[in-house]
Order: structure tokens, then C-alpha cells, then sequence
């Protein structure tokens, strides 16, 4: 005779039990892992932007008092710098003009952050000593430490042609590539055009009134150079705004840089005049007391 063992399985309900409470914790963890995730995003994001401002205040320090442009054009030039300059000679650059670039493309240079080789096949020769990484080298599957770049994804990329300075606005091919961080068009130096007849100055920091409230640049789904909605900039529209920020932080933030180095997280505005009496953040009239007239 051998004695029956009886082995006692899981029921139905108990099963449905323990799937119920796994469930439970994972609604509860899920939401915690992500703020977490997105937390750490937001702290690498300000960490690049402060690596930026120390070469911004580097640059300033070296070259006069002059504050590097947020965009540049030097084609017509009869001495044109290195940066956006081809390498070696004759070969155009993957993206946009020789001699026409942004702020990243001067910090990067001056910063000697480079050479990075473009593995991309149309450019194979473009080593990116003097232009800072671009859409092209990232589509070639580059992955390399770039400051000028949020640590957080494009949320909504603008849709144009190109990147700014070079295009009218970041691509829908760029949705899930690295969030750009747009200059402040103030310190546009290109040539003024029917467009944006408020540029081709070249500022130095003594010039600014308050360099800790004035904005240097912040994130952006439009490029490395952000825009204005009224080219007139007028104060008096109350709708003047900027074009091209991009609220991808949590609780709808953004991150940005100010010309005295330091780096502020700033909520959502719906004009410039919110942004500087409300928030204290200065974009436009950074030469004068004030832009806007008290209400």
C-alpha cells in the first residue's frame, strides 16, 4: 500500500489575487520610476547648461568683454574665423553654409571640445572641429558628449526644414533626438534682413544693465537659435513673444542660461512682458533699464 500525497494548487481566485496586487504596485512604482527619470533628465540638462556658461563667461573673458552672437554670418568677411570653416578646404559642411552658424559652433570651438568624425556617408570628410555637433552627425548613430544639447528628448519638434539657425525649424525626423537649447535672437549678429531688422549687433557685457536676469538661451524644439513673433518688437503688442520654447520638464519647465553664468528653472509664460515683470527674466532691451514701459 503506498500513502497518497495530495499537493494543494493555486485557485483561480488566488491567482487573480496576487495579479491584482502586482498590478496595484506597478500603478504605484511606475509614476515614481518616471519622476525619477525625468528628475534626472532636468539635473543633467542644467549640468550642460552650466558647463555652456562657463564657456560663455570663458569666452567673454578672452575675447574683450564681447558676448559670443547666438547666430553669425561671416561669408562676406575678407578675414573669416575658423569656426564653420570647412575642413578640409572645399568641403561643404553636412548642414547649412561655411561661415554661417550659432553660438554652439563658436563655444564649441573656442572650447576645443572636438574633433568628432561624421560617420554619415554624404559627409564622411567633415570632422567637426569648428561646428559643434548637428542633426546629421546624430542620424549617423554619433553618441558622444555633447553640452549644447538637453538631456531630455525634442517633445514636439517645430516641423521646418532644418534646425535654426540654418532652417526654419527642427525636422519630424528629429522627434526622440536630444532637445536643442535655442539662443536668445537678441544677440542675433547676422546681417538685419526684411525678417529680423533688429539684428548685426555685436554686444559686450558691460553693455548689459542686469547680465543675472538676462537670458542667454533656454530649450527649444526650433534650434539653436530661437525666434520673435513680431520682428517690429514692438512692447506695446501683447503678444510679444518668443518662438521656439519648449516647456519639457515636468510641470511644464524650462531650463535656462543667464549671461552671469547661472542656470534657473522657469514655468510657463504666455508673453514677454509676463516673463520679465512677472517672472523677472529679461530677453529683449538688455541695453536699457527696462523694455517695457510700467503698466
Amino acid at each position: 500500500m503506498h500513502q497518497r500525497t495530495n499537493h494543494r494548487g493555486f485557485t483561480i481566485v488566488e491567482m487573480l489575487a496576487v495579479i491584482g496586487v502586482i498590478v496595484v504596485l506597478l500603478a504605484i512604482l511606475l509614476p515614481a520610476i518616471g519622476a525619477a527619470r525625468r528628475s534626472a533628465l532636468w539635473g543633467t540638462s542644467q549640468s550642460n547648461l552650466r558647463q555652456v556658461g562657463q564657456l560663455l563667461t570663458l569666452y567673454i573673458q578672452e575675447n574683450r568683454d564681447t558676448i559670443a552672437p547666438t547666430a553669425f554670418d561671416y561669408t562676406a568677411s575678407a578675414a573669416p574665423g575658423k569656426v564653420r570653416s570647412a575642413s578640409p578646404p572645399g568641403v561643404a559642411p553636412p548642414i547649412g553654409a561655411a561661415g554661417v552658424g550659432s553660438w554652439t559652433d563658436i563655444l564649441w570651438t573656442a572650447g576645443k571640445l572636438g574633433p568628432t568624425l561624421n560617420l554619415s556617408e554624404t559627409a564622411s570628410t567633415w570632422d567637426y572641429r569648428f561646428d559643434s555637433p548637428d542633426a546629421a552627425l546624430y542620424a549617423s548613430g554619433w553618441s558622444g558628449s555633447d553640452p549644447f544639447r538637453s538631456s531630455e528628448t525634442l517633445q514636439k519638434p517645430a516641423g521646418g526644414d532644418g534646425a535654426t539657425p540654418f532652417g526654419t525649424g527642427a525636422t519630424a525626423d528629429e522627434l526622440g533626438s536630444p532637445g536643442y537649447f535655442g539662443g536668445n535672437p537678441f544677440f542675433d549678429a547676422r546681417p538685419p534682413t526684411g525678417g529680423r531688422p533688429y539684428s548685426g549687433f555685436f554686444w559686450t557685457l558691460g553693455q548689459i544693465k542686469r547680465p543675472e536676469a538676462s537670458m542667454y538661451c533656454t530649450d527649444s524644439n526650433l534650434g539653436e537659435l530661437l525666434g520673435v513673433n513680431d520682428p517690429t518688437l514692438n512692447p506695446n503688442n501683447p503678444n510679444l513673444d518668443l518662438v521656439g520654447v519648449e516647456w519639457r520638464y515636468s510641470g511644464k519647465n524650462c531650463i535656462m542660461l543667464f549671461l552671469d553664468g547661472h542656470v534657473d528653472t522657469v514655468g510657463q509664460w504666455t508673453n514677454l512682458r509676463e516673463l520679465d515683470q512677472e517672472l523677472g527674466v529679461r530677453v529683449l532691451g538688455l541695453d536699457r533699464k527696462s523694455f517695457f514701459a510700467a503698466p
